[in-house]
This record gives structure tokens, C-alpha cells and sequence, in this order.
């Protein structure tokens, strides 16, 4: 279900949306050179965004620590339900990669949550 949900539904196009927002000629060489986090919304975004983005990073990293933890057969079931989650999750981000690419156009209705541009 959180393939779908979080991962098809949500994040994958945010980190497609993103992703078109680089441009090798305009953007930061830092932007660049860490793409995929900056993809993922973890810097150079909305306060709400890096907020959401590195408290599902930060808490991953402590489910991962926990489930680690626990013992036959209850961490393999979980691994295979996390195996399938993330299976589903980079195929839908590079899913929608390719139709953005073939397209030439971002995903509709996908705010890349950019920060404000001061003036």
C-alpha cells in the first residue's frame, strides 16, 4: 500500500518535478552535484517540504535500526513487504521520468517546492 500511496502517489513526482528544475547551465554547481537529494526535497526547498522530507529520512534510519532487531521470521516478513515497497517506488519514479522525458514536459499539478525567491 505505501508503494503506492507515499511512493507513486506522492514522492515520485515531486522527485521528477524536481529533478526537471536542475538545468546544467543555470542551476548551482551544488544543486547539481547532489541531485538526488536535492531531488528529494532535503535542501533548497520550502520549509514544510525539508521539514516532511528529513523527518521520513531520519525516521526510516530508526525503523531500519529497530527491525534489524527483531528476530526469525518476523524481520524477514518485513524486509519483503519493504523490498516490494521500494521495488514499486523506483519503478514509478523512473516511470515517470521517462513519460516526463518522452513528453518534454514535468508532471501536471506537482509543486516542486521551491523556496520563495527573494527580491
Amino acid at each position: 500500500v505505501e508503494g503506492y500511496k507515499g511512493f507513486q502517489c506522492k514522492f515520485s513526482p515531486l522527485v521528477v518535478s524536481r529533478s526537471f528544475t536542475l538545468v546544467p547551465s543555470t542551476s548551482p554547481f551544488h544543486h547539481i552535484l547532489l541531485g538526488p537529494l536535492y531531488s528529494m526535497g532535503l535542501f533548497h526547498a520550502t520549509k514544510k517540504r525539508m521539514i516532511v522530507s528529513w523527518s521520513v529520512t531520519i525516521g526510516v534510519a530508526i525503523i531500519v535500526a529497530a527491525v534489524k532487531r527483531l528476530p526469525y521470521p518476523w524481520r524477514n516478513i518485513i524486509d519483503a513487504g519493504v523490498v516490494f515497497g521500494l521495488s514499486w517506488g523506483s519503478i514509478s519514479i523512473l516511470g515517470g521520468y521517462l513519460i516526463s522525458l518522452i513528453t518534454g514536459i514535468a508532471p501536471i499539478d506537482v509543486d516542486p517546492a521551491l523556496p520563495e525567491k527573494k527580491e
